[in-house]
C-alpha cells in the first residue's frame, strides 16, 4: 500500500535524514481536515517523525507511543528521549503542533482544536490506541484528548503540567520579546542567532531557555533567516494556552502517569487543589517527581526519565495484551 492510499494524504514530502549515523528517521509532512469547535473544517499540515528507523524492528506487542512537546517546542527536541524509548521495538511518533516546528501555521490554536489534530494524525497513521504522552502544553493537550475521546487511547503520560491555570507570564514576555526582534540579513545563520541572543539576553535570562528559543529561528529558500514559529498565533492565543479547558466528560479511568520535575513550579507549588483535580480527572494514576529537574524533566534527567516512562509503558502491555 503507497502512502498516500495508506495515510490519505493530499500532499506529501517524505525526507531520510540521518542522526549521526545512528538511526534514520522519516519526516512526512501531512494534510489532513480536523473540526473546530465551530464545526467548520480546515486543513493543516503537520510534520511528525517516526522512530525506530525501519517498520519491521517494531514489536507489535508493544503499544505505539506519541509524544507531545511544549509551547514553543518541536519534535526535534524529543529525538534522543524517543530514541531511546524506541530501542527495543516500541514504535514513537513526535509532531510538530499547529504553528511550530514544520507544521503549518493557523490562527486558531486552543486544546480542543490541537486535540482533533491529535486525533487525526492517530488515525492517518493507523495507530491502534496508542499511549500519549505529552509534555507542558502538549501535556494539556493529550489531557483534553484523554478526556474527551478515552477509546482512542490506551494510557496517558502527562510531564510537568496540571490540569489547571498554568502561570505563563514570563512565556508571554519571551514571545512579546522575540516578535520584537530586529532579525539581521545578509549574514549567516549562526551569526543571526548571536545577534538575537545579544537582543533577548535581556528578557530571557536562563540560557539553557534562551538557547532553546534561538533553535526556532530558520533560513527559509536559502536566503531569509525567521522565526519558524507563527509567534503572532501564538501571541493571540495566550488566554487559551494558559488555561485548561472545561470539559464536560466523565473521569479518564485508564493508567494514567504524571512526572514531575521536583524542582519544577508545577510541582513545587502545586496546590492541594490541583492534585485534588489530577486525582478527580484522572482516578487510576501514579504522580512521580524526579529530583533534581525542573520543568523540562525529560531534558535535564533524561535517563531516570525514560526509564521511570518505559516501567510503565511496560506494565501498560501486560495489562492490555
Amino acid at each position: 500500500m503507497s502512502l498516500i492510499t495508506q495515510f490519505r494524504l493530499l500532499t506529501i514530502n517524505a525526507r531520510l535524514c540521518s542522526f549521526n549515523n545512528l538511526t534514520t528517521l522519516i519526516n512526512v509532512h501531512l494534510l489532513r481536515q480536523y473540526a473546530t469547535p465551530t464545526a467548520t473544517k480546515k486543513d493543516v499540515e503537520l510534520s511528525y517523525t517516526t522512530y525506530p528507523d525501519h517498520e519491521h524492528n517494531i514489536d507489535p506487542k508493544k503499544r505505539s507511543l506519541i509524544f507531545l512537546h511544549g509551547l514553543f517546542g518541536a519534535k526535534g527536541n524529543l529525538h534522543s528521549v524517543s530514541k531511546h524509548i524506541s530501542g527495543e521495538g516500541r514504535k514513537v511518533v513526535t509532531y510538530d503542533a499547529r504553528n511550530h516546528g514544520e507544521s503549518q501555521h493557523d490562527p486558531e490554536m486552543n486544546y480542543n482544536c490541537m486535540a482533533d489534530d491529535l486525533d487525526g494524525l492517530i488515525q492517518d497513521l493507523n495507530l491502534n490506541k496508542p499511549v500519549v504522552m505529552g509534555h507542558s502544553m502538549g501535556g494539556k493537550t493529550a489531557m483534553t484528548f484523554a478526556l474527551s475521546k478515552p477509546d482512542r487511547l490506551t494510557a496517558l503520560i502527562v510531564v510537568d503540567v496540571t490540569p489547571a491555570k498554568s502561570d505563563v507570564s514570563e512565556l508571554l514576555k519571551y514571545a512579546e520579546a522575540m516578535k520584537k526582534v530586529e532579525i539581521p540579513s545578509g549574514i549567516s545563520i549562526a551569526q543571526v542567532r548571536k545577534e538575537i541572543q545579544v537582543q533577548l539576553s535581556s528578557v530571557v535570562q536562563n540560557r539553557a531557555v534562551l538557547q532553546f528559543l534561538l533553535t526556532n529561528l530558520r533560513e527559509f529558500d536559502g536566503v531569509v533567516i525567521k522565526w519558524r514559529m507563527n509567534i503572532d498565533g501564538i501571541l493571540n492565543n495566550f488566554s487559551h494556552i494558559e488555561e485548561f479547558p472545561r470539559m464536560n466528560s466523565d473521569p479518564f479511568m485508564k493508567p494514567t502517569l504524571f512526572v514531575f520535575g521536583a524542582n519544577s513550579l508545577h510541582y513545587r507549588y502545586s496546590s492541594h487543589k490541583n492534585n485534588f483535580s489530577i486525582k478527580k480527572l484522572f482516578p487510576n494514576v501514579e504522580i512521580t517527581a524526579i529530583k533534581e529537574a525542573g520543568h523540562f524533566v525529560h531534558a535535564e534527567k533524561p535517563l531516570e526519565f525514560v526509564n521511570i516512562v518505559k516501567k510503565f509503558l511496560d506494565s501498560v502491555d501486560k495489562s492490555s495484551s
